[in-house]
């Protein structure tokens, strides 16, 4: 049955034939004006309508564009067919006032109505409205225009109105926002560098780590080549011509200057980015530090094969996958053997492929996959066995990504291998590069994880922000920036620290770094005097000893916790939800949401019953 409308009644209308006929468009909404009693309206009978109102209205009924017109005093309504799907669930509408007809939206709308009536036309886009359809109350989004339609006398007697609702397109483009919002902060939290330049070099967008090491205050006015070695200029131009030729990958080993005008060596890679008709538009890259390996590579004449072994000791596994059919694939596929990975770049289901994993941690990483596709950014640790009884851990990210062309909904990942937390570090604080390098290839063989720093400047910077470690600082004729270090140090309290030099007769030297806290003084020593003073500065500082292993344990895991991890435990040691804990940090209850779960895994417990035992194991109590 068709819908009542409220003018109609059980008898035909009896307007006249001539009368009809002033309305000659066709159409549904034509059909219902023609037929409607009229005489029994404020707008009177058909035929003594205004000439000028039904020209405009037969416009608005011939046009297959959404259009309205309101005539008189109360806004009646007219639209063509095209309008009927503003008004899904309020039945036929044609003839009512138009504040009846929208009465959730008219408080808004009626200000344009008003203006339109005065002679004044008006156009907005993206315009939030409420609007009923179907009795739900929802936001919806609309382009409009209202104009004055004017009568046979030339007065405005209504108002013209076109729309296009726009709210399909707002909502993905919000979706679309928020995903790269995700997307970006995966590449805040990767430590190598990332960029996006245009076909020239020019920077388009770099992560936040790589703005750091270049000191980039705006991206865009700075080239790539710009921060390349000379030395190194030539090779990658070679690399560069033979990937615009073939389509391959960019991977080059270049010196690129740091900030602090130090040169160190990355292994870099980039793809190029292809337009519809498959023109190149720019590169999409990323770079590896390798400097402490190639330097050591270079001393024992087995460059190629050292970096390459450290680069495949970092490996980076980049991954898509189908929400629908579950099953990923590798974005680098040269390296699908290293990763359990079909040879031929196959897809392969996720559930599958967990067996990749260590099977204690399968069940962690199997969520990942869905809690991606509902549109978290998912990031958990993981191990697999490796040869000889050995154990590779990983860091894995995972988040949504925006549907594609095809309608299938995706999610991508970032898998990197990571060294053991167990291994001790040494911060190597040396500005002499030879010796530096020999002592750092020295303590690495002696089992130890070596960062090594050419300017204490730089290394003060960051000294807050270093994973727990035993600072070795070389100290050579010139005592005071090796003091100002020290002073760091002891103020900080997190890291201890050593000093090595030659120091046999400098007393007063001595008496000065021991009152600053020096773990230990080494004067001229070798790599086993300085590993044997690392091992023991780390043992002191974190406790460790065999009458009490288990809060020793504790205590050296919360000791790992980076300064905003452990402010997040310390709140929910002491009861604080997301909330309160964001509150007192400046953070989004989001992101302490990410820290959480980050603390709950490096600490390796999965409850907050677990976290508060280990607290108290570590010495750590709800009152601080």
């Amino acid at each position: 049955m068709g819908r009542l409308h409220p003018f109609a009644d059980d008898s035909r209308s009896t307007q006249p034939c001539a009368a009809q006929a002033r309305i000659h468009a066709a159409g549904r909404s034509a059909e219902i004006i023609r037929n409607l009693p009229w005489e029994a309206t404020p707008l009177g009978a058909l035929d003594s309508w205004d000439s000028e109102f039904v020209s405009h209205l037969s416009l608005v009924l011939e046009a297959h564009f959404p259009m309205f017109l309101t005539w008189g005093p109360g806004h009646h309504l007219f639209y063509n067919d095209a309008f009927e799907s503003v008004l899904v669930g309020k039945g036929d509408c044609i003839g009512r006032p138009i504040s009846a007809v929208f009465p959730e939206a008219w408080p808004q709308v009626r200000a344009y109505c008003e203006a339109a009536l005065g002679g004044r036309s008006t156009y907005l886009e993206d315009l939030p409205i409420a609007l009923v359809r179907n009795f739900t109350l929802s936001t919806t989004w609309w382009a409009v225009s209202y104009s004055p339609a004017r009568g046979a006398d030339g007065a405005v007697g209504g108002v013209l109105g076109v729309l296009y609702e726009t709210t399909r397109r707002v909502a993905s483009e919000e979706t679309l926002r928020s995903r790269e919002a995700a997307l970006l902060a995966v590449t805040d939290t990767v430590p190598g560098l990332l960029w996006r330049a245009d076909t020239k070099g020019r920077f388009m967008w770099a992560n936040p780590a790589l703005e750091t090491y270049l000191g980039l205050e705006k991206p865009s006015d700075a080239f790539w080549n710009e921060f390349v070695h000379p030395e190194d200029m030539a090779a990658s131009r070679e690399v560069h011509d033979t990937c615009m030729l073939s389509g391959r990958p960019f991977e080059c080993q270049q010196r690129l200057k740091k900030a602090d005008g130090a040169w160190r060596w990355f292994i870099v890679r980039a793809q190029q980015i292809p337009d519809n008709e498959g023109n190149v538009t720019g590169w999409v890259g990323s770079a590896s530090d390798i400097h402490d390996w190639r330097s050591g590579a270079d001393k024992a004449d087995e460059t190629e094969g050292l970096v390459r072994r450290y680069h495949e000791s970092e490996a980076t596994l980049m991954w898509v996958g189908t929400v629908v059919s579950r099953e990923i694939e590798s974005l680098n596929p040269d390296t699908c053997a290293t990763w359990a990975l079909p040879d031929d770049g196959s897809p392969i289901v996720w559930e599958t492929w967990l067996d990749f994993a260590h099977p204690d941690d399968r069940a962690l990483l199997s969520t990942m996959f869905d809690r991606a596709a509902a549109g978290e950014v998912a990031q958990t640790r993981f191990r697999s066995p490796g040869p000889n009884g050995t154990v590779r851990r990983f860091h894995a990210t995972a988040f949504a990504m925006p549907t594609g062309a095809d309608g299938m909904r995706r999610v991508g990942g970032l898998i990197v291998e990571v060294a053991s937390s167990d291994d001790p570090r040494i911060y190597l604080v040396d500005d002499r590069p030879a010796a530096q390098d020999s002592m750092a290839m020295a303590l690495v063989r002696r089992g130890f994880r070596v960062r090594s720093f050419d300017d204490e400047a730089a290394f003060r910077k960051i000294s807050a922000d270093l994973a727990p470690g035993c600072v070795v600082l070389a100290v050579g004729d010139d005592i005071e920036p090796a003091l100002k270090t020290a002073s760091v140090l002891k103020a900080d309290g997190r890291l201890p620290w050593i000093v090595t030099g030659a120091l046999q007769d400098r007393l007063r030297d001595v008496v000065q770094f021991m009152k600053l806290g020096a773990a230990d003084i080494l004067n001229s020593p070798g790599p086993d005097d300085v590993a044997a003073a690392g091992h023991a500065a780390l043992a002191i500082a974190f406790g460790k000893s065999t009458d009490t292993q288990a809060p020793a344990n504790a205590r050296q895991k919360i000791f790992e916790l980076s300064p905003r991890e452990r402010q997040v435990f310390d709140g929910l040691v002491k009861g604080g939800t997301n909330k309160t804990i964001g509150r007192d940090l400046n953070l989004s209850p989001r992101t302490v949401e990410t820290h959480r779960a980050h603390v709950m895994d490096r600490l390796g417990v999965s409850t907050l019953a677990e976290l508060v035992k280990l607290a108290s194991e570590g010495g750590v109590t709800s009152k601080g």
